[in-house]
Protein backbone atom coordinates (compact mmCIF):
# COMPACT_ATOMS: atom_id res chain seq x y z
CA UNK A 1 0.00 0.00 0.00
CA UNK A 2 1.40 3.59 -0.58
CA UNK A 3 0.07 6.30 0.59
CA UNK A 4 0.96 10.24 -0.80
CA UNK A 5 0.25 13.05 1.69
CA UNK A 6 0.26 16.08 -0.05
CA UNK A 7 -0.14 19.68 1.31
CA UNK A 8 -0.36 23.31 -0.34
CA UNK A 9 0.00 26.42 1.81
CA UNK A 10 -0.94 29.93 -0.19
CA UNK A 11 2.00 32.21 -0.52
CA UNK A 12 2.48 35.63 -1.27
CA UNK A 13 6.17 36.48 -2.32
CA UNK A 14 7.67 40.43 -1.89
CA UNK A 15 10.93 40.66 -3.22
CA UNK A 16 12.90 43.65 -4.37
CA UNK A 17 11.90 42.92 -8.38
CA UNK A 18 8.52 41.05 -7.80
CA UNK A 19 5.50 40.72 -5.72
CA UNK A 20 3.75 37.40 -6.76
CA UNK A 21 1.24 34.91 -5.24
CA UNK A 22 2.30 31.22 -5.15
CA UNK A 23 1.87 27.81 -3.34
CA UNK A 24 4.10 25.70 -1.36
CA UNK A 25 3.95 22.28 -1.84
CA UNK A 26 4.98 19.37 0.47
CA UNK A 27 5.12 15.69 -0.32
CA UNK A 28 5.15 12.79 2.14
CA UNK A 29 4.97 9.15 1.02
CA UNK A 30 4.75 6.28 3.37
CA UNK A 31 4.67 2.56 1.99
CA UNK A 32 3.63 -0.35 3.75
CA UNK A 33 3.41 -4.20 3.03
CA UNK A 34 0.20 -5.73 2.76
CA UNK A 35 0.51 -9.27 3.90
CA UNK A 36 -2.64 -11.06 6.02
CA UNK A 37 -0.36 -14.06 7.08
CA UNK A 38 1.62 -11.85 9.36
CA UNK A 39 -1.53 -9.88 10.62
CA UNK A 40 -0.91 -6.87 8.16
CA UNK A 41 -4.27 -5.92 6.99
CA UNK A 42 -5.37 -3.46 4.94
CA UNK A 43 -6.82 -2.65 0.82
CA UNK A 44 -3.52 -2.94 -1.98
CA UNK A 45 -3.46 0.07 -4.09
CA UNK A 46 -2.15 3.71 -3.99
CA UNK A 47 -4.22 6.73 -1.95
CA UNK A 48 -3.14 10.38 -2.68
CA UNK A 49 -4.26 12.88 0.34
CA UNK A 50 -5.02 16.35 -0.29
CA UNK A 51 -4.68 19.36 2.30
CA UNK A 52 -5.14 23.15 1.66
CA UNK A 53 -4.06 25.27 4.42
CA UNK A 54 -6.15 27.97 5.51
CA UNK A 55 -3.21 30.03 6.70
CA UNK A 56 -1.03 32.38 4.22
CA UNK A 57 2.68 32.67 4.28
CA UNK A 58 4.11 36.32 3.46
CA UNK A 59 7.62 36.13 2.46
CA UNK A 60 9.18 39.65 2.41
CA UNK A 61 12.01 40.37 1.51
CA UNK A 62 14.15 43.68 3.73
CA UNK A 63 17.36 45.30 3.17
CA UNK A 64 19.91 46.28 5.86
CA UNK A 65 20.93 49.87 5.88
CA UNK A 66 24.99 50.35 5.12
CA UNK A 67 25.79 51.72 8.78
CA UNK A 68 23.63 49.48 10.25
CA UNK A 69 25.85 46.70 8.46
CA UNK A 70 29.19 48.41 9.30
CA UNK A 71 28.10 48.99 13.29
CA UNK A 72 27.94 45.05 13.35
CA UNK A 73 30.82 44.05 11.73
CA UNK A 74 32.56 46.60 13.76
CA UNK A 75 31.13 44.67 16.89
CA UNK A 76 32.08 41.02 15.00
CA UNK A 77 36.00 42.32 14.55
CA UNK A 78 36.08 44.20 18.35
CA UNK A 79 34.67 40.76 20.10
CA UNK A 80 37.49 38.66 18.00
CA UNK A 81 40.03 40.81 18.92
CA UNK A 82 38.78 41.01 22.56
CA UNK A 83 38.18 37.22 22.99
CA UNK A 84 41.81 36.44 21.05
CA UNK A 85 43.13 39.24 23.59
CA UNK A 86 41.37 36.81 26.43
CA UNK A 87 42.78 34.04 25.13
CA UNK A 88 46.37 35.49 24.79
CA UNK A 89 46.40 36.49 28.62
CA UNK A 90 45.65 33.13 29.87
CA UNK A 91 47.62 31.55 27.51
CA UNK A 92 50.29 33.46 29.22
CA UNK A 93 49.42 33.15 32.43
CA UNK A 94 49.35 29.61 32.14
CA UNK A 95 52.84 29.34 30.72
CA UNK A 96 54.41 31.96 33.13
CA UNK A 97 52.63 29.48 36.67
CA UNK A 98 54.21 26.19 34.70
CA UNK A 99 57.62 28.22 34.47
CA UNK A 100 57.12 28.88 38.32
CA UNK A 101 56.92 25.16 39.54
CA UNK A 102 59.89 23.85 37.42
Amino acid sequence: MYQYFITVVPTKLNTYLISADTHQFSVTERERVINHAAGSHGVSGIFVKYDTSSLMVTVSEQHMPLWQFLVRLCGIIGGIFSTTGKLNLHVYLFLRVSQLWL
